[in-house]
């Protein structure tokens, strides 16, 4: 690849990218964004209704068969940022299509990009000019834009035929990514095709077995899982969040790396039904069954039962890596730890810079991408 794409211009072009989008609109397109949604409103019924029938005609198809896709969640850190804001991920994936299209034109792809993330970016929907005209407060005029933009992230998931690129270590289950996106890719181009830009956090996998470490690595695996416990006083009103909640310490605790195994393909299987794919459901569920059945054929007795030993190898630091494009790492060596957009990072331009804060208890952020 050209010197243009080493780590340091990656993030900096995407950096420059994520100011770019913040700046202050104009009055001629607040005028014109403001007024569009009005119309169609006033015709429709109602501004939801508007803008779910615009999306529904808008295209974010493929322009080439087999082309690869970028999908983005959370943040990285950055060194020109404060240590509590973060580099929106839309923006990594942004210079990401733009260096591989360099080298191949036409091979890849990311959904604000496409010419229906364009035109819905133009009625920047997350924008406080845009929402005082059209009287609705913070919460209400990001709820909406949220479910536009969720809307046109499910056609940019149904649209995919080929290799996937997501860039986020971990996914939220209140995200896009996770609730939304996910799914469509899975019972789509299939599990075997999502990829990772960013390893798992040290943190998710400390206190593990080599062997987990690599179950959980597995891009496959990972597509299914996140590690964020639901609140019994408060249950969540997505599907997935139950279904594909991992219990990293329950997991620590299991006494063995064969219990690990099958406690990590039990959740893969609760997904696996929750998305219609029955067959994958029942490979792993056998998988289970049959590795429950021999831990019972050949457990100790539980007083000599010890957790699965924990290997003496350092884990590997977090980097950021897009494999198997073009032979090369995208941005070799930089250390990231994905974190919370807890602004509207992904559309019409962030607040700038993006604010990072801690994974939130209860209430979903309203950031698209996140």
């Amino acid at each position: 690849m050209s010197d243009g794409t080493t780590a340091e211009t990656a993030t900096e072009r995407a950096l420059d990218r994520q100011r770019e989008a913040g700046a202050a609109l104009s009055e001629e397109e607040v005028e014109h964004a403001a007024d569009m949604l009005l119309a169609g409103a006033e015709k429709a019924g109602s501004l939801e209704k508007y803008l779910l029938d615009y999306i529904s005609e808008l295209d974010v198809s493929p322009p080439h068969p087999g082309m690869k896709s970028a999908f983005w969640s959370h943040g990285i850190p950055h060194p020109s940022l404060p240590p509590d804001k973060v580099l929106s991920n839309q923006y990594i994936a942004e210079i990401w299509s733009e260096d591989e299209n360099a080298v191949e034109s036409g091979s890849a792809r990311y959904l604000e990009g496409t010419p229906g993330g364009q035109l819905l970016d133009k009625l920047h929907l997350w924008r406080p000019e845009v929402r005082e005209i059209l009287q609705l407060d913070e919460a209400s005029g990001n709820a909406l834009a949220r479910k536009a933009w969720a809307a046109l992230s499910e056609k940019y998931a149904q649209s995919v035929d080929g290799e996937v690129i997501a860039f986020t270590a971990t996914m939220a289950p209140w995200s896009v990514a996770y609730e939304t996106e996910m799914p469509q890719l899975r019972r789509g181009t299939g599990p075997e095709n999502i990829h990772f830009a960013y390893d798992l956090p040290e943190d998710v996998l400390k206190g593990l077995p080599p062997e987990t470490h690599q179950l959980l690595s597995d891009e496959a695996i990972r597509s299914h899982l996140h590690f964020f416990a639901p609140d019994p006083d408060n249950p969540p009103t997505q599907k997935y969040w139950t279904a594909g909640y991992l219990d990293l310490d329950n997991l620590r605790s299991l006494p063995t790396v064969e219990a690990q195994r099958a406690a990590v393909l039990e959740v893969c299987a609760r997904v696996a039904q929750l998305d219609g794919r029955d067959s994958a459901a029942e490979q792993f569920t056998e998988e289970v069954l049959s590795l429950r059945a021999q831990q019972e054929a050949t457990a100790p007795a539980m007083e000599e039962q010890q957790p699965a030993a924990v290997g003496t190898e350092q884990t590997p630091p977090t980097k950021a890596l897009v494999s198997g494009f073009h032979g090369v790492d995208w941005m070799p060596g930089v250390a990231v730890q994905a974190r919370q957009v807890v602004v509207p990072a992904g559309h019409s331009g962030p607040v700038e810079p993006a604010q990072a804060s801690p994974a939130p208890a209860k209430a979903p952020s309203t950031g698209i991408g996140e």
